[in-house]
């Protein structure tokens, strides 16, 4: 069985799955080895030389993520200097870089947020912020940085391991987040901090489950964390008794309009009131809104008519059918769609309100169909309070073998790779994933760029 707690040795192997050649000549210089799928091995490294490695936090936090940067301590140990990030990759940018000791780290052991080093959103896409980490990674004579961040922190961590191709720097990836959509079976089945947020949504959602069984009144809206994919959901409803949860995913594929799931929604609100059952708890996802057709259309054009200076679209430049839809909705729905986008480009999702939109529309058509009827309905948005939760059991042992992985890939001077585990009970293997092979073009500000793919829910 591999000893993850020594620096351990890898052999390369093909990686499965073909790359895009715009993609590989976007990162002709990384070495050939960035391109390989790196296997444990069992036999222990040479005795390295002293090492300088920088760690940092990237994007949303996830619990488990102080368990990460314990064990690259750990691995350290006195032989090598290790530094932590303040502030995210905006933090590298800027130079914030202190040293960073065991003691400092186990303070945080087992223990939710990204705190220890804070963390921020920043994109790295522009020649002076590259130029600005060259000088960092000099003055500080970096040989590694490890970023611990999701899908957009690792199209970072890919195209600053080519920027520092040249300068002897590593630069090696932990697969981070709540919504679950950074995978790359079976070389890693699930990114941390996934399990921990569900288990947390799960008991929140069996208690208002509860509370509706004890009180007998009310229907629970509850949006759950996940813009791009419905693993959460998904998960969740799979572990908890809700009348009713859609998935983004199935929505798209069936090409369901919003009128229908209204009218399930009513329909299945109807039958319980019925039945003597006038409460409920229904699930939906955060990115709902995207995967409707109707309303995704409606939102690629929003964001095409948007300017560079990210204002306000003009509403005059839509279609007749696109302006249709934007005025059925109710008017702070109108002002959220508007809101300015995020750094990646995308509408801020978790700041509409899906759940009051669906009381609102399903509220009407129940008026219609039984004016005697009186929805009582509450909406919830369960996100935020989940992603600084304390790790669960899988996730504070599984967050501590990917900090060793990622540090003995960084030790052994390979960069490009994203660490990864197939399983936390044995036989496990270790494996460096080549974050290229994960990258696929996505629209972003109206162009297409490279970024690692989410992986979205398809059994259903």
């Amino acid at each position: 069985m591999l000893d993850l707690t020594q620096c351990i040795s890898f052999s390369e192997h093909s990686f499965n799955g073909s790359l895009d050649p715009s993609i590989t000549s976007r990162l002709s210089r990384l070495p050939p080895s960035s391109f390989s799928l790196l296997k444990a091995s069992s036999s222990q490294s040479k005795r390295l030389a002293s090492k300088r490695i920088a760690v940092c936090f990237s994007g949303g936090p996830a619990p488990g993520g102080h368990n990460v940067v314990l064990a690259i301590a750990k691995l350290c140990g006195s032989t090598h200097s290790l530094f932590g990030i303040m502030g995210g990759l905006g933090g590298l940018v800027k130079g914030h870089l202190k040293p960073l000791s065991i003691k400092d780290c186990l303070a945080y052991h087992n223990l939710g947020g990204f705190d220890l080093l804070k963390t921020d959103r920043t994109k790295l896409h522009q020649a002076s912020q590259y130029k600005a980490i060259k000088d960092v990674v000099a003055h500080y004579q970096l040989d590694a940085i490890i970023i611990i961040g999701g899908d957009d922190s690792h199209t970072n961590a890919v195209f600053l391991a080519q920027e520092l191709s040249d300068h002897a720097c590593a630069i090696i990836g932990v697969p981070k987040t709540i919504d679950g959509d950074l995978r790359c079976p079976p070389y890693l089945p699930i990114s941390f901090g996934f399990y921990s947020v569900c288990d947390l949504f799960i008991s929140l959602i069996n208690n208002l489950i509860c509370d509706t069984r004890s009180s007998q009144k009310y229907w629970h809206f509850v949006k759950l964390m996940g813009r791009s994919s419905s693993h959460i959901t998904h998960y969740v409803a799979q572990h908890t008794p809700v009348d009713l949860f859609f998935l983004g995913e199935k929505i798209a594929h069936n090409n369901t309009p919003l009128s229908a799931i209204i009218k399930q929604i009513a329909d299945t609100i109807l039958e319980s009131s019925h039945n003597q059952k006038p409460y409920g708890v229904i699930c939906i996802p955060e990115g709902l809104l995207e995967w409707v057709p109707e309303i995704r259309n409606l939102i690629q054009t929003l964001n095409t008519l948007r300017d560079a200076s990210n204002r306000s679209p003009d509403l005059s430049h839509l279609s007749q059918s696109d302006h249709d839809l934007f005025l059925q909705f109710p008017e702070y729905i109108q002002h959220q769609l508007l809101l300015d986008c995020d750094s990646h480009g995308n509408i801020q999702l978790s700041r509409i309100e899906t759940e009051r939109l669906l009381i609102h529309m399903v509220t009407s058509y129940l008026s219609s169909s039984d004016p005697s009827l009186t929805l009582d309905a509450m909406p919830h948005f369960y996100g935020y309070e989940g992603r600084c939760t304390h790790p669960n059991a899988f996730d504070s042992e599984f967050c501590t073998k990917l900090g060793y992985i990622a540090t003995s890939l960084a030790l052994n001077g390979y960069t490009g790779h994203m660490a990864a585990l197939d399983s936390i009970t044995s036989p496990y293997q270790a494996y460096g994933v080549p974050i290229a092979h994960l990258l696929r073009f996505e629209t972003r500000f109206n162009h297409e760029v490279p970024v690692v793919k989410k992986t979205i829910v398809t059994d259903f």
